[in-house]
């Protein structure tokens, strides 16, 4: 899969030549270590909001700017062709979100951007504001646009095909990446189901191109998907997980809004609805469950909602690590870079819930995947040797199962029995 990350911008920390620089992407950050090269240790991903970003600035930027000059103090959040000012030092507004184009002297039809971010090396004293295929370049010391702007992105950029128009987001080197900016572009890519350039699946994903200001050339470009990930070393796995805790939590809530009208039907002894027995069947083996069941099944996800809701809380990227995740119970769950480039969208949701089922888990849990031994997306999957197949299992036995609770959370969201995860992996 590679990632399904499209880049807003970053922020480099406040500080002269700082090391540690912030990536946005979506509602969610994450600090990046330009000395070290990797994701910052802990901490991550953040959600915007514990950044302090003004709703409804904390579901996603155009870009943010530091200002300089006499701006010096502030920082600038663009979103949607609005900007919203805050005094850094306590993230305070200083004013409502305005129209971006006439505060900034951009032209009147651009209502939106693809990109805001500063410049680098010695373009510093400059931002950028990039729409379609053209682009402004704003300079601080005059509160101005250069004059002779906008301009076309291609030819002024040297950048050629995929990079010419329409960018995700920037990042700006720091470090001995100083001069360095990063254009990032979503494409259409065809991957196997390692998530390796191939036949099989037909992705969008995530390709950069890199631009020296000083130079002013573009000195590489990384177009295969798995390359991507590998370079920024833990940046995109995080950024997907913050996404995926989203998708997660989009499953877990309809799940307990059923399993309580599930509760209500059986003390009232009325009718319950017909297709959350169906997924109770699926997933936990029982076509009649009583109060007891439901109230255990409901604990549970109530314990594995709330212990998504608390990521980045003893959750952390591992380089080298050989799976999606693994889990220490009530200790640590770790990522690798297979959380990105072998599972999709879904199945990084799906991750989520097993993952947290094992962090909140006592006793000795049962540990049988929801493909085992069963036909996922027509395609039937054996159990291995001496394991039982999914269906096999007993009631007691579902009701400790992290896949039980993933499949069953997917199948009220969805009102269909899709078992993304292992089984579905690109999806």
């Amino acid at each position: 899969m590679a990632s399904s990350v499209r880049i807003d911008g970053s922020l480099p920390a406040a500080g002269t030549n700082p090391s540690t620089g912030t990536v946005f992407a979506g509602g969610w950050a994450v600090d990046y270590d330009w000395h070290n090269d990797r994701v910052a240790a802990s901490g991550q991903p953040r959600r915007l909001s514990a950044l302090r970003f003004p709703a409804p600035f904390d579901l996603g930027v155009e870009g943010v700017l530091r200002g300089q000059a006499a701006f010096t103090g502030f920082l600038y959040l663009f979103q949607d062709g609005q900007y919203l000012k805050l005094r850094e030092a306590d993230m305070t507004p200083v004013q409502e979100p305005r129209p971006t184009a006439p505060a900034w002297h951009l032209p009147p039809s651009w209502t939106s951007f693809d990109a805001v971010f500063p410049g680098g090396g010695v373009k510093s004293r400059f931002a950028y504001f990039f729409r379609g295929d053209e682009y402004v370049r704003f300079d601080w010391t005059t509160d101005h646009p250069s004059p002779g702007y906008p301009r076309k992105i291609g030819p002024n950029w040297h950048t050629s095909a995929p990079f010419t128009s329409d960018i995700d987001g920037v990042i700006i080197g720091q470090e001995g990446f100083s001069t360095k900016a990063y254009l990032f572009k979503t494409v259409t890519v065809t991957v196997d189901d390692s998530g390796a350039l191939g036949a099989g699946h037909t992705l969008q994903v995530p390709v950069y191109a890199r631009y020296d200001f000083d130079k002013e050339i573009v000195d590489h470009v990384v177009q295969d998907p798995l390359v991507v990930v590998a370079n920024w070393r833990g940046l995109f796995p995080l950024l997907d997980a913050g996404t995926a805790v989203d998708t997660a939590l989009g499953w877990t809530a309809p799940a307990l809004i059923a399993l309580g009208a599930k509760a209500a039907s059986l003390t009232a002894g009325t009718p319950s609805d017909p297709a959350t027995d169906a997924a109770l069947r699926h997933h936990f083996m029982s076509p009649n469950p009583n109060a007891t069941m439901i109230t255990a099944i409901t604990a549970r996800m109530n314990d594995i909602q709330n212990r998504i809701r608390a990521i980045p809380s003893k959750f952390q990227w591992t380089p080298g690590l050989a799976f999606d995740a693994q889990t220490a119970r009530a200790t640590l769950t770790e990522i690798g870079d297979t959380f990105s480039t072998e599972s999709g969208p879904n199945a990084r949701g799906a991750v989520h819930i097993h993952e947290a089922s094992h962090f909140i888990e006592t006793g000795s849990p049962v540990d049988v995947p929801e493909w085992q031994g069963e036909t996922v997306n027509g395609t039937f999957n054996p159990a291995p040797a001496g394991q039982p197949a999914y269906h096999d299992l007993t009631p007691d036995q579902a009701l400790t199962n992290p896949s039980s609770y993933a499949a069953f959370a997917q199948e009220i969201a969805f009102g269909q029995d899709t078992r993304f995860g292992a089984g579905r992996p690109q999806e």
